[in-house]
């Protein structure tokens, strides 16, 4: 199978010797997360994989029978044809849904979907798609554990743009941050509701419970302290995608 998902020369003669016709299909890749409190040995964790990866085979398998699953690395890849590619990414989301409502593991389980796709060599598109969604799902960034990537297709460019977690927000954004911290303020917090509110003052102090005076005078203190031109798009958008990536 992992000829197949990688695309290349050999796909297709990996593609026949698994059964698997040029027709639609869809790439769904399941994996385990572990939480944060439970630390299985290492051979635990790899047989509960296995298990839940073998379950998963025998789902896909009951839905169409020339579906077929391969566990790669840390991952159980799915490939299920489809009939008709109306409603297949909505089908195939029913499907993994009813799969992890039944699986039980200690293990939270996510599954990425993958695009349609029309013919073999271009299955390695639809996992990439499931890979990119998966990716958010491990991350915790979104309360789902199945997504299609067009679900989440913000949160993923937000993970490939993050910076690493040591590194610390620079400009505007960092000026306001050591302020709120020598200060006891809420500069960053009076921003970010500015900005989600779409400049909307009314909107923004009720979000944060305060007089619309007091947060104008907030907002005055966001721009002298950050040394931030709020007029300017550009600026507004530079510290809104910090904002959004520190949340990553």
């Amino acid at each position: 199978l992992r000829s197949v998902l990688d695309g290349g020369p050999a796909a297709a003669e990996a593609a026949h010797r698994l059964g698997l016709r040029d027709e639609p299909s869809i790439v769904l890749a399941l994996s385990l997360h572990a939480p944060a409190t439970d630390q299985l040995p290492h051979a635990a964790l790899a047989a509960e994989r296995k298990r839940v990866a073998d379950a998963f085979s025998v789902h896909l398998m009951f839905a169409h029978p020339r579906a077929t699953v391969g566990l790669i690395g840390e991952v159980a890849y799915g490939v299920l044809p489809v009939a008709t590619t109306h409603d297949a990414e909505e089908s195939a989301m029913r499907l993994a849904n009813e799969f992890l409502a039944r699986v039980r593991s200690s293990q939270q389980p996510f599954i990425g979907i993958g695009t349609i796709v029309e013919e073999i060599p271009r299955l390695h598109r639809s996992r990439s798609s499931a890979d990119r969604a998966l990716r958010v799902l491990r991350a915790n960034v979104v309360d789902r554990a199945v997504a299609r990537l067009e679900d989440v297709h913000a949160e993923s460019l937000l993970l490939e743009l993050a910076a690493p977690a040591d590194e610390v927000p620079s400009g505007p954004l960092a000026r306001l941050m050591a302020y709120d911290a020598s200060h006891q303020a809420s500069l960053v917090d009076t921003l970010r509701a500015w900005l989600d509110a779409m400049g909307d003052v009314t909107l923004a102090s009720a979000a944060m419970f305060v007089h619309q005076n007091t947060f104008r005078y907030r907002l005055r203190r966001v721009a002298e302290v950050g040394r931030l031109d709020l007029d300017d798009p550009n600026v507004r958008f530079a510290v809104q995608l910090q904002l959004r990536l520190l949340s990553i």
